[in-house]
Order: C-alpha cells, then structure tokens, then sequence
C-alpha cells in the first residue's frame, strides 16, 4: 500500500497542476477575447458620438457652439473621473475591462444627449418610466413623478457640472426644465 501511495501521489498533484495551468490560460484567453471587443465596441461607438457631436456643431447657431464645447470638455472631464478609478487593486486583473466598460457606458450616455440636442428625441426611457411612476403611484403629480423617478443621487461635482452645462443648451434649445433635465440625466447616468 505504502508503495502505491508513492507512486499515486505525485500522479495526482500532476493531475491537478495541469488543469490549473489549462484554466488560467483559458483565463488569459477569455480576458483577451473580452478586451477585444470591448475595444471595438468603443471604437464605434466613439466613432458615432464623433460623428453627431460633428453633426450637431454644423447645425447649431454660432452662439450655441460656445456652450457645446464647454458642455463637452465637462463630459470629458466627468468620463476621465468616472473611469479612470478601476486599477488591479480594487478589480484585479478584470481592470482594463471594466475600464473599457466604463468608457462605453458613458460614451453612449453622451451620444443619447447629442441625439436628444440635434433631434429633441429622447431614447433613454426617462419618459416612459415617468408615466408608469405617474399612472401607477397615483397621488403623485408629474412633477413629483419626474423628481421621483429621476431620484437624488450625488454624482459628484464632475456630474454637477456637465448636467447643468448640458440642461442651459436643452433650456435654450427646447425649453427643457433645469429640474427635468437633471432629472433626465440622472436616470441616464452610468454607475461606477
């Protein structure tokens, strides 16, 4: 017996090394297929905000373009704090993907603003879910519903300041309440 132990032993810690090795390059691999099309998903999507925030600034009045710029560089200021928190001490080795993530999320939140500036169309659900709010929680008026679903979050005085950079242009261009706006806003805003 004593002798099938020595021999079954070191078969066994084999047996188990050489799946541990499999799983971590399996690990490395799925981590590098993520990466990837993370990567492309940002490419396009950054390819499309370009695209309309260019769309919008040829179409906007020359006393718009001013607030656009600013509204942007605050957006960028507010991405850059928001995603640029993930390091491998808080999330490991998943880090550049929930950077990536990050980036695409509020890349597609600025692109539903500069479709809502260019076309007054609001694809987020904000309204939708107001109506629910309003319909279904009967005592409240729809300006306690939008307050209600829109919440009291603090994101920050990087958010502060792009949503209301952002609510002056909805103001001036289709009188789109401040407190609505940033109602609006919050619902859409990313979580990091």
């Amino acid at each position: 017996m004593e002798v099938f132990r020595k021999i079954l032993t070191p078969a066994v810690t084999i047996l188990i090394f050489i799946p541990c090795m499999s799983l971590a390059d399996t690990n490395a691999e799925v981590i590098s297929d993520i990466m990837r099309s993370s990567q492309n998903s940002l490419s396009r999507i950054d390819k499309i905000l370009n695209e309309q925030y260019k769309a919008l600034s040829d179409e906007l009045a020359s006393d718009f373009k001013a607030d656009l710029v600013s509204t942007q560089r605050n957006w960028i200021r507010l991405r850059d704090e928001q995603c640029n928190d993930e390091d491998e001490e808080s999330s490991g080795q998943e880090a550049p993907i929930e950077r990536l993530s990050c980036l695409n999320q509020f890349t597609s939140f600025r692109v539903n603003e500069i479709v809502y500036l260019r076309t007054g169309v609001i694809g987020d659900g904000f309204y939708k879910a107001v109506s629910i709010v309003n319909k279904k929680a009967t005592s409240m008026d729809y300006a306690k519903a939008v307050a209600y679903v829109g919440g009291d979050m603090d994101f920050g005085s990087g958010w502060s300041e792009y949503a209301k950079k952002n609510c002056v242009m909805t103001q001036k261009i289709y009188g789109e309440a401040t407190e609505r706006c940033l109602s609006r806003m919050r619902f859409q805003m990313p979580i990091y």
